[in-house]
């Protein structure tokens, strides 16, 4: 089982309280579940998605999204 990513981001509409069950990031019991490769994958995919839609959906909103994942996925690298 892997551990841990330990980042937990500060609570807003960037990261919802409803992303954690039993005291479990949601973020960690995927990483659990799929390994870090995909994982690392995932949040690849979800940084291009919040950029490439930025200007035409929720603009800065977005852009802390995308800044969310790039800080998970920086963290699985250390």
């Amino acid at each position: 089982m892997e551990q841990s990513t330990g980042l937990t981001p500060p609570k807003d509409n960037t990261n919802p309280d409803y992303y954690v069950r039993n005291g479990m990031e949601c973020y960690d019991a995927q990483l659990a579940s799929v390994g870090l490769s995909k994982f690392q994958g995932y949040l690849e995919c979800c940084i291009f998605k919040y950029m490439w839609r930025w200007e035409e959906k929720n603009g800065k909103e977005d852009l802390q999204k995308a800044a969310v994942y790039l800080a998970k996925l920086i963290e699985t690298v250390e």
